[in-house]
């Protein structure tokens, strides 16, 4: 049996869902993702290793460029514009060697962070996620 329901102020009921509509836009996708790749660029930059101070043709390299060359970037080819929105916890061009400290090489062992980074923080990034959701619904179901 149906049961029957009555709209009394149909305004009111339609800026609403205008306004939740917003929750699902590109703009929020985006915060909620950058959010939780937020959580995971701070724990890698935490792990990743630090060298020893070293001299090489007459130059000081100072240690740390890995470490300060930690960055979040969008995926554009992996995102789906309205739908999907991926961000990848990377390293910068001047810090190319990451893979082989994170993967390691035929001289050397891997030392990973990367990995280890997202799978101990994978809970909080999602958590990130969800917060940006819930505060942008929130928002929309006040009117903001």
């Amino acid at each position: 049996m149906a049961s029957k329901f009555s709209i009394e102020n149909p305004t009111a009921l339609t800026d609403f869902l205008d306004r939740l509509e917003t929750v699902a836009s590109e703009e929020v996708l985006r915060q909620a993702a950058v959010a939780g790749a937020r959580v995971i660029h701070d724990e890698v930059r935490l792990r990743a290793p630090v060298g020893l101070p070293y001299e090489r043709k007459g130059t000081q390299h100072v240690p740390g460029t890995l470490k300060r060359s930690i960055l979040i970037a969008y995926d554009k080819e992996e995102s789906v514009t309205g739908k999907i929105a991926v961000y990848l916890v990377t390293w910068s061009k001047e810090a190319f060697y990451g893979r082989f400290v994170e993967f390691g090489t035929s001289h050397s062992a891997a030392k990973p962070f990367l990995r280890p980074s997202f799978d101990a923080r994978k809970r909080q990034a999602i958590d990130a996620v969800i917060e940006v959701i819930e505060e942008k619904a929130g928002e929309a179901a006040r009117g903001k």
